[in-house]
């Protein structure tokens, strides 16, 4: 019996200072379901979760030497479309472990597989979605013929392209049971909280979108076997609150119904949140999710420029957004809106309509960032394809070079500041009863506006 190790390492403090990315304490999704395939194949499994296991350095090193194999991965599930940027800490943290046991996945090394490979002394790096790729090394050891693996037999590296992508319908009940849903929450929603996936892709254009972890197209769960992994997660392991982590959930609206009529039937002690377009819902939707649990939307709003909007290639435009959270903020969901500075073409005025549109909207919680240009992107593509940046080394440029960092820092700031500083906004949550909510948001982009 192979004995696996899967680590998601700790990354410096709760906020990346590069690009100010927040590292949540949410469950390693795609290494459970990595583990629940390696126990079919009768490995046995362990996964570390250095978010949220203090000291868990430490306890690789001290069992470390017990496992056959270490799973390293640079990027969980809720990061494969914005990973963290400070690449040298990931090397550090790798080097650390056995190299001749140790693999890595995560969008690093699929963007930058060469390099990863021999930066960080690793085995193998897993190029795309990790689980098949993962299995198949492990449990049958031909890594000549895995796709996705890059590797060094007789010190030359070879590729086999990419991994093949995650059958959906077969995808096995994650194992939660390798991990304490005690020690999750997200601070908008509750605590023992879980991450669902109902579909993995996505058919828009976005050019600032990363889509490196998820194959082609979008393949979708069935809904009975997404339905009894949640009641699993909730009857067996007292997970109360979730996220669906579909990078579009209502895409398919009749299948959304059928999850939502579902979830109703149960009568879960369960609520849940999830992320989609604007222009994806609608009023007798919303109402069924509503009814199912959902009490919270998340909106990719990025600008309040229509020009610098399209310019996205997201093909939508500002009336539908602000139909789109209206109507979510009339069914009563509490609705989380993200906005980006510094894309392509965007002036200084532009960035002030961003702001405006925000406190127009006035969704429950707003988020500013700076847009990260990550390779691989229509967005880095176009803002380097002349420039010296555009490397193939473990390199994240922080913003497109048109910008100035300094200015889209302090427009950043500036953003949080007007928005949730605003008399009218803070009122409002006092009144809803929302003013710990309200509290606990502000300590959380405390980080953002230091």
């Amino acid at each position: 019996m192979k004995k696996v190790l899967l680590i998601n390492p700790s990354w410096p403090g709760q906020v990346s200072r590069q690009g100010k990315r927040f590292n949540r304490a949410w469950p390693p999704l795609s290494l459970m379901v990595c583990a629940a395939m390696l126990r079919e194949r009768g490995c046995e499994v362990q996964i570390i979760d250095g978010r949220v296991q203090p000291g868990w350095r430490r306890q690789v090193n001290r069992i470390g030497h017990q496992y056959d194999w270490i799973v390293l991965t640079s990027s969980p599930m809720d990061r494969w479309q914005c990973p963290n940027l400070e690449v040298d800490h990931f090397i550090a943290v790798a080097q650390s472990f056995p190299s001749e046991k140790l693999i890595i996945v995560g969008a690093h090394g699929s963007l930058f597989p060469q390099a990863m490979l021999e930066q960080t002394g690793a085995a193998a790096v897993v190029v795309g979605e990790p689980e098949p790729a993962v299995v198949r090394l492990i449990s049958e050891g031909d890594w000549s013929a895995t796709p996705g693996v890059v590797f060094k037999p007789n010190n030359t590296v070879t590729s086999n392209g990419r991994a093949v992508p995650l059958n959906m319908a077969q995808a096995p009940v994650p194992a939660f049971d390798l991990i304490d849903f005690s020690r999750y929450y997200y601070e908008l929603l509750g605590k023992r909280f879980a991450l669902f996936e109902s579909s993995r892709g996505c058919p828009y254009p976005c050019r600032f979108c990363l889509k490196v972890m998820f194959g082609d197209g979008v393949r979708f769960k069935p809904v009975g076997r997404l339905i009894n992994e949640i009641d699993i997660a909730v009857t067996k392991f007292g997970v109360r609150t979730g996220y669906f982590i579909d990078l579009e959930f209502t895409m398919n609206r009749d299948r959304t119904v059928k999850i939502c009529d579902r979830l109703s039937e149960q009568k879960y002690p369960f609520i849940w949140c999830c992320q989609t377009r604007a222009d994806a819902v609608d009023a007798k939707l919303l109402s069924k999710m509503k009814q199912a649990g959902c009490r919270l939307i998340h909106f990719g709003v990025e600008s309040g420029s229509e020009d610098v909007l399209r310019d996205t290639k997201k093909r939508v435009d500002l009336a539908a957004i602000r139909k789109g959270v209206r109507l979510t903020q009339e069914a009563g969901i509490d609705t989380a809106c993200f906005f980006l500075f510094g894309l392509p073409g965007e002036t200084p005025a532009d960035m002030q309509k961003t702001i405006s549109f925000a406190k127009t909207l006035n969704p429950t919680y707003a988020s500013f960032h700076v847009v990260t240009p990550y390779p691989g992107t229509p967005l880095y593509k176009n803002a380097f394809s002349a420039s010296s940046n555009a490397k193939s080394t473990p390199d994240f440029p922080l913003y497109c070079a048109e910008h100035n960092p300094l200015l889209l820092s302090e427009m950043t700031r500036e953003a949080f500041k007007r928005f949730y500083l605003r008399p009218k906004y803070i009122l409002s949550r006092i009144t809803q009863g929302n003013i710990s909510s309200w509290i606990r948001q502000l300590r959380l982009f405390g980080g953002f506006v230091a």
